[in-house]
């Protein structure tokens, strides 16, 4: 088949983040021809940090992230956007007259539209009419998605284009946007043919909001490979492990305050929290502050790949997220296809792979200390039966649920199928002229 796809993503293959496209990208480029990576958010400075399989032709937009640099590309869009009535009514609309939520949409749609130009400037330079179908991916339901409806009625309204996005967390869920605001969710969803979150959490959620749109939203689950080996646990002491970039919203700072308690309680642990981030000097002083270094251990930022070689060799007797906000953790199902039990909050899709008591503990979102402590001591001073059970049920789990061979292979024959059927649409359109 002569189809090529169109990815949208943030960063990937640049910089970092996204690690979940280094193994969805596999069997995408086993699907589709040519595959053009369109990487919005990169600067000139940036360099590819990951490969990409033989027929991927990446293309990075080369923005500039300075404030000098986001300030002139908004003045440079604006004016525009402001002249154009049906996109100044759609703006009035989405932000439902309030003026923060206004200046909000005016940046994104700026900034969508900066974006644009450089993709159209690039895309010029290849021949697509050689395709038989082209597809339009978006990685995330924001930014990316109103590039990829754009580039679906403007440069390639002719074909018709098959076009989809993602979601996530940030991307998906309004209460938990600092303005408790995303902007042109309707216009988003109208426009695109299909929305995937990556949990059923997700599809509720937009169901709910967004009824009109049901049917073409859909679950996606993302998923990580299997490594054929199950990480090593020793008995002498509890060996609590975390993954995650640093941010608030991923509360190191409650584990911290549970590990003080499992100190007082004289329990022997070592916490090892693999990762870095915005917030990861702050919680590294708070740790230095209330808990004994002896029993901490910071790797900071880590490949992806390096991640699984760190749960190869070192033991692990249990996986730890307390976020306040999730889509569907990665970091849970890496830990859980190496056997390791979790214990994690119940928010966004967590719940659809942590089941409690089976394969883990699952807490409430605003759970308490002594909630996670306990749990500690469970894992500590349980039956043996039962925490190999854990493991056992963890990699089950993760297998119906989580194995990216399985749900990587129907996603990509899922897009390929769908750009096909746009094809004999498209003939049938032009029969009918």
């Amino acid at each position: 088949m002569n189809n090529c796809l169109i990815l949208l993503t943030n960063y990937y293959p640049f910089h970092k983040g996204e690690e979940y496209l280094e193994s969805e990208i596999e069997y995408l480029s086993a699907n589709f021809q040519q595959i053009y990576i369109i990487s919005t958010m990169v600067s000139n400075e940036m360099k590819q940090t990951r490969k990409v399989p033989e027929n991927v032709t990446v293309l990075p937009v080369g923005i500039k992230h300075s404030f000098i640099g986001k300030t002139k590309m908004v003045f440079h869009q604006f004016k525009t956007i402001y002249k154009d009535p049906i996109k100044r009514q759609m703006i009035k609309e989405d932000s439902k007259r309030n003026i923060l939520s206004k200046m909000y949409c005016y940046y994104f749609e700026s900034r969508a539209m900066d974006i644009y130009d450089r993709v159209e400037e690039m895309l010029n330079e290849y021949n697509f009419e050689k395709y038989d179908s082209v597809t339009i991916y978006s990685y995330w339901l924001y930014i990316t998605a109103r590039v990829a409806v754009e580039l679906k009625n403007r440069y390639f309204k002719s074909r018709n284009p098959y076009t989809i996005s993602r979601a996530h967390r940030y991307d998906l869920y309004e209460y938990a946007a600092p303005l408790k605001y995303l902007p042109e969710r309707d216009y988003l969803l109208k426009a695109l043919d299909a929305i995937y979150p990556c949990s059923q959490d997700g599809v509720d959620v937009l169901n709910e909001t967004y009824p009109a749109y049901r049917d073409k939203i859909h679950v996606a689950r993302l998923g990580t490979i299997y490594t054929n080996v199950l990480s090593n646990t020793k008995n002498d002491k509890l060996y609590i492990v975390s993954c995650s970039v640093v941010r608030k919203v991923k509360r190191l700072d409650l584990l911290i305050q549970a590990l003080v308690e499992l100190e007082k309680k004289k329990i022997p642990f070592l916490w090892t929290h693999i990762g870095g981030g915005p917030e990861f000097e702050s919680i590294k002083k708070l740790a230095q502050k209330k808990l004994s270094m002896e029993h901490v251990h910071f790797t900071g930022f880590v490949k992806n790949q390096e991640v699984l070689k760190w749960y190869k060799e070192n033991p692990a007797t249990v996986f730890v997220n307390l976020s306040s906000s999730e889509g569907v953790p990665v970091a849970i199902m890496e830990a859980m296809s190496m056997g390791i039990p979790v214990i994690a909050t119940d928010v966004g899709g967590t719940r659809e792979i942590v089941e409690n008591g089976v394969n883990g503990y699952l807490l409430e979102k605003n759970c308490t200390v002594k909630q996670i402590v306990d749990c500690f001591i469970n894992f500590y001073k349980g039956n043996e039966n039962v925490y190999s059970a854990m493991r056992d049920n963890a990699v089950k789990i993760w297998n119906e649920k989580c194995n990216a061979k399985i749900l990587y292979s129907e996603f990509a024959g899922h897009l390929v199928k769908n750009g096909q059927r746009y094809i004999s649409v498209n003939k049938l359109k032009e029969k009918l002229i």
